[in-house]
């Protein structure tokens, strides 16, 4: 599986919520079978030891994956560019499926 970069945006304070379809090289939907421990984090800097765990759904048989922040979570976010991935733990593997940077913006009205 490549690991695909993807740039989002997260408004501080709000629910946030974004889906992925992991996909093989054939195009056809990534069977997650065998799937251990999922990790899935956003911090200001890759090194930084600060950082807010995303809640995640999979579905292992479509290969799809939900990432979720409640909006006490994005309100402690940093503004700016911000990093997150995901890894699996698939078969006792370790693979990282997702990672990309999120802009945090600052919301006026929360």
């Amino acid at each position: 599986m490549a690991v695909p970069a993807v740039n989002l945006t997260i408004e501080k304070g709000t629910d946030f919520e974004a889906t992925f379809n992991l996909f093989e090289a054939d195009s056809s939907a990534a069977v997650l079978s065998q799937l251990g421990t999922t990790y899935a984090s956003i911090r200001k800097h890759p090194t930084s030891t600060d950082s807010v765990e995303f809640s995640k759904t999979i579905t292992a048989g479509t290969g799809t994956i939900k990432l979720t922040l409640t909006a006490e979570q994005t309100a402690t976010l940093k503004a700016g560019r911000n990093y997150f991935d995901v890894v699996l733990t698939i078969s006792n593997k370790k693979t990282k499926v997702i990672k990309g940077t999120a802009i945090v913006e600052e919301s006026v009205s929360v």
